[in-house]
């Protein structure tokens, strides 16, 4: 019975009964059919043979008239019916035979036999009579009425009658034999219809049947099918039933399963690929390095299974967490790192490949494919070359396990950064390259002006303060034109790297212009810039320049520095502020601006009471060159100091000061390219110089004195061994003043920075000044100022001129 519990032996079951019925319907049919055929038959031919009979007895009748007429009247014709009667009666009696011969009925077959012998005798006179009638013997035809007339007659009239009896029982029978037929038709008839109804009902019963157990669940799993396909994938078939809609329905609903998973994974692909996308998408807006390694740490702690995601840097061999403030990375270097973790990153770094690292393993270095269990850490090597300087290390969850897809994911994700990570790299290196100068490797004009905006800016929201100093190389064109622009070059690559490594912890550097230098300090005020500017020009005056076959050519700079917020709040102002102080600092001969000395000379020329004039005077010799403008300082100092020394009055000393601040104004004169020529004077650029004394002379006019200054100021270049210039005297013929100033002039030559030299130090300015006693000098006074210079007030004064 249990074939029965699946629809296909339910249907089977039907088929089979509904085959049974149409067999038995079918063999009710034939048999009744064969039954009725055979009826039909045996009553065809008992109505043959009744009728036969019938026909054979009316024959008889109709022959025995045609010869009872014959003999009567001896009619020829009528023997022609007669014969045709008889020919009639004997084929019927002949029939008649043979039907009785193929029913096999003896009985009437001898009837029929004893009928024909006596109809025979009958038919023998009729011969006999239709021949003398032929042959018109009608005597012997009316003899022959008697004979008809005798026993013949009488015994053909009773076989007659026997076949007369013979048709009525035939008829009886056919009669008999029809009824049963129609009963036996009935009969066929209703079978049939019972059957036909029972297969009837079988067919409707199998279709409820095949309505409740099939198509039922089938339109379920269509109207299911159909939900699935509007997108509900939770809905799931019953599996009771018909052994085959139950496996159906589990097959359906395994399909679903699948689909749901596949549906699943489809969607996971779907937000995989969102995410490549959206790193791609976010990726290429990323022009820094710390933009695409910040983003690609964010966009990879979104994946599936990764938990917790480090950016480590690898350089010089070393391997350290990278963080996206430098600060954070400078002020945490000794924090404790794992020896394996660092191990790991340096080989996936070196091998440019990724590494995974089951939580449950040993530790080993393995291919990055899942291992089925959750947990452990995946190192990713950012970038297509084979050393890699960043290294993702991805700490992965246990829960859910990392799939292949998911280090497939990752692994695109880490190409996509590495690939963003070398184009923020080649577009930093590029605009790198255009922000530094190509000469000194500081930042260019354009760079210094944006980071000096962003500066400003931070330092506003800061509330803090911001310095700039500017700087410019002294006399730097005639050093080009003189010593050529490879020694320029020379030169402000020497100054650009000072300048980077003071600015290396905190400041930026920049090449404002050809000889300009701009230095951005954050959080410094005036003070800490000036310390700044100082230390450059202090460290600028230990350095020089030194052609082949010349002297020491001397660097210096001269600088402006202004201050956010006191000199501006704009960029723009505090650039201007900047530059007019530059140009201030170069009046100044490169003195930082302040002014301090400039104001304590007017104060001393307004003690002489001259201030106009020698101001003007003091003024026109800066602007002409800032060289003889200090050297005319120190010349005043060492001057009256030395008049000091050896005891000279106030008037002696007021008179130097006046004439070592102006012995030189005569050089306003001189072409500019000859005052400031980094090098050595040719003969012809000698003699021209050599014409500021007695220009002086003409120039000094309406001052205090102004008779012992003019000659101050024409024999400062006499010589004591009459060799000088430009009278040649020789000498005490030298003024006094003239062989003071002398002395003062030539130390303060020695031990300034010329644009053809470097400046000697004190100790060998004096041996210098010493060596040329009685010969350039006068012995006397050599040996005073060498004892005044000896002092530690004079060296403390000198220091501060």
């Amino acid at each position: 019975m249990g074939i029965l519990r699946s629809a296909r032996g339910q249907t089977a079951a039907a088929i089979v009964l509904f085959v049974i019925l149409l067999g038995a319907i079918t063999t009710v049919a034939v048999w009744n059919a064969r039954d009725h055929r055979s009826r039909l038959k045996s009553l065809e031919e008992t109505s043959v043979a009744a009728t036969t009979l019938e026909h054979a007895r009316a024959e008889f009748f109709a022959e025995a008239a045609a010869l009872a007429g014959l003999i009567l009247t001896g009619d020829a014709p009528l023997a022609d019916m007669y014969r045709d009667s008889q020919a009639t009666l004997d084929q019927d009696l002949e029939q008649a035979r043979a039907q009785a011969l193929a029913e096999g009925n003896t009985e009437d077959l001898a009837t029929l036999e004893e009928m024909s012998r006596r109809i025979d005798e009958i038919e023998q006179l009729g011969d006999i009579a239709v021949s003398l009638v032929l042959a018109g013997n009608l005597d012997a035809v009316k003899q022959l009425q008697g004979s008809v007339q005798s026993d013949a007659l009488a015994n053909a009239m009773q076989a007659i009658e026997s076949a007369e009896q013979i048709s009525q029982e035939k008829q009886e029978t056919y009669a008999s034999e029809r009824a049963v037929a129609s009963d036996a038709a009935g009969r066929a008839l209703w079978t049939l219809t019972c059957l036909g109804s029972l297969a009837m009902l079988l067919a409707v019963g199998g279709a409820l049947a095949l309505t409740t157990r099939v198509i039922r669940p089938l339109a379920a799993l269509r109207a299911q099918a159909r939900a699935i396909r509007a997108g509900d994938l939770e809905v799931r078939a019953d599996v009771s039933g018909p052994e085959e809609i139950a496996s159906l329905a589990r097959s359906f609903n395994e399909m679903t399963e699948a689909l749901l998973k596949r549906t699943d994974e489809l969607q996971r692909r779907h937000e995989q690929l969102s995410l490549l996308h959206r790193t791609a998408s976010a990726l290429s807006q990323a022009l820094s390095t710390e933009g695409v390694l910040t983003l690609g740490r964010k966009l990879v702690s979104e994946c599936q299974g990764s938990q917790q995601v480090t950016v480590w840097e690898v350089q010089d061999g070393e391997a350290r967490p990278w963080a996206s403030n430098s600060k954070r990375r400078s002020e945490n270097p000794d924090v404790a790192l794992s020896p394996a973790s660092v191990e790991r990153v340096k080989l996936s770094a070196s091998e440019g490949k990724p590494i995974l690292i089951p939580e449950n393993g040993d530790g080993a270095a393995k291919k990055a494919h899942p291992s089925g269990d959750g947990g452990g850490r995946l190192y990713l090597a950012l970038g297509r070359r084979e050393s890699a300087r960043h290294v993702l290390e991805v700490e992965l969850a246990k829960a859910p396990a990392l799939t292949a897809d998911d280090i497939t994911l990752i692994n695109a994700l880490g190409m996509e950064i590495g690939i963003a990570l070398e184009r923020a790299q080649q577009y930093e290196e590029a605009r790198e390259q255009a922000d530094r100068d190509f000469l000194t490797g500081l930042y260019g004009h354009r760079a210094l002006q944006a980071n000096l905006e962003r500066a400003l800016q931070a330092s506003s929201q800061r509330g803090e303060s911001l310095a700039i100093v500017a700087m410019d190389v002294d006399n730097f064109r005639l050093f080009n034109d003189t010593y050529g622009h490879s020694a320029g070059d020379q030169v402000l690559k020497m100054i650009a790297d000072h300048l980077a490594a003071l600015c290396q912890d905190n400041g930026l550097a920049g090449r404002y212009g050809g000889d300009d230098f701009m230095v951005i300090l954050p959080k410094a005020d005036r003070e800490a810039a000036f310390a700044f500017a100082q230390s450059v020009q202090e460290w600028l005056s230990q350095k020089h320049f030194q052609a082949r076959g010349s002297e020491r050519i001397p660097i210096s700079v001269s600088c402006g520095v202004a201050v956010f917020p006191e000199d501006g709040r704009k960029r723009h102002e505090l650039v201007a502020v900047a530059d007019a102080n530059l140009y201030e600092s170069k009046s100044l001969g490169g003195k930082i601006v302040g002014r301090p000395k400039i104001q304590e000379q007017k104060a001393e020329l307004r003690k002489l009471g001259t201030f106009g004039m020698l101001e003007s005077l003091v003024t026109a010799i800066d602007n002409k060159d800032h060289y003889t403008k200090v050297h005319s300082e120190i010349v005043t100092e060492c001057a009256v100091m030395l008049a000091q020394e050896l005891g000279y009055s106030e008037e002696v000393q007021k008179t130097l000061r006046i004439a070592g601040l102006l012995h030189d104004v005569g050089k306003i004169c001189i072409p500019e390219r000859i005052l400031r020529k980094p090098g050595p004077l040719t003969p012809g650029e000698y003699e021209v110089v050599k014409h500021h004394t007695v220009i002086a002379e003409h120039l000094l006019v309406d001052l205090p004195d102004v008779e012992q200054v003019r000659e101050a100021a024409l024999n400062h270049h006499e010589r004591f061994d009459g060799m000088g210039y430009p009278n040649g005297l020789e000498g005490e013929r030298i003024p006094l003043l003239g062989r003071i100033m002398a002395i003062a002039d030539a130390f303060s030559a020695m031990i300034l920075d010329r644009p053809y030299r470097k400046g000697r130090t004190t100790g060998e300015a004096l041996a210098e000044i010493q060596r040329c006693a009685g010969t350039q000098l006068d012995s006397e006074l050599v040996e005073a100022f060498v004892r005044m210079v000896g002092r530690e007030e004079a060296v403390a004064t000198l220091s501060r001129t």
